[in-house]
């Protein structure tokens, strides 16, 4: 069985696939640079036997953005696993081109989404996640990974506002109850979910124009911890596919191991 671990700025997200890559358990916990090694080891191991006693994990692939969560939580997967985990990176093969300028830079999870995104879709298509930041990760026509859109995440532009504005309190982000608000409470929700429904529909149409001139399908698909608040108000329908992130890390293992 392998378990595959996907390390967001804001959560841990892991899930552990049989031979089939069929998920038999899904579980997640807040990220910390605080915990050690041995604190992730028994964590990991905790959500393990309460998902299911006779869960025995022998391999790891992990899909990191936070390279100081990275080696411990690495060391916990090894000493679980008893093999060293295959780390998702600039030198994974991936089955289709980058054409970007800094391999180095581009995120491991927008390369496991594209992986498990290509698994499901025709391209061009476009892979919007809604994590800490929100990202558009483009796939052209060729199936090429084209580039990407990065833009502050639904819960840092809330708390960027509540900081910077004295008279304007953080808000619970839960779905505004009308386009324009009666009090500040509604029209910060309102601007917030409405706001970042528009942008990402306004950057979708715009891909489109990019990646599809003459006029052809743009396939969509979404994944992230706030899909679920913000594309119901967004004007065009996109899939969400929850575990797309660790799907892609599977993916990209099995390709990386494959004799």
């Amino acid at each position: 069985m392998l378990l595959a671990v996907d390390i967001g700025n804001s959560a841990v997200k892991c899930a552990v696939y049989d031979d089939t890559r069929s998920s038999l358990c899904r579980f997640r916990f807040a990220a910390s640079p605080a915990r050690s090694s041995d604190e992730y080891r028994l964590l990991i191991s905790r959500f393990l036997t309460e998902s299911d006693p006779a869960l025995s994990v022998s391999a790891a692939v992990i899909a990191s953005v936070v390279p100081s969560l990275t080696a411990p939580i690495a060391r916990a997967a090894e000493e679980i696993t008893g093999a060293k985990p295959f780390l998702i990176g600039a030198g994974t093969r991936t089955g289709f081109p980058i054409r970007i300028d800094l391999h180095a830079q581009l995120g491991a999870d927008l390369v496991a989404n594209v992986a498990a995104a290509k698994e499901i879709l025709a391209p061009p298509f476009v892979v919007v996640d809604l994590g800490t930041a929100t990202t558009f990760t483009a796939v052209d026509r060729s199936g090429a990974l084209s580039g990407a859109i990065i833009h502050p995440g639904l819960g840092v532009s809330a708390a960027a506002l509540s900081r910077s504005a004295a008279l304007l309190t953080e808000t619970p982000l839960s779905g505004p109850s009308a386009l324009i608000g009666l009090n500040s409470d509604e029209s910060i929700q309102s601007g917030l979910i409405y706001g970042h429904a528009a942008m990402i529909d306004g950057l979708i149409d715009r891909l489109w124009t990019e990646l599809s001139p003459d006029g052809e399908p743009l396939s969509l698909v979404a994944t992230g911890g706030h899909a679920g608040q913000v594309l119901p108000y967004c004007r065009r329908s996109i899939p969400v596919v929850e575990d797309l992130t660790l799907r892609g890390a599977v993916a990209l293992y099995d390709k990386n191991r494959r004799k």
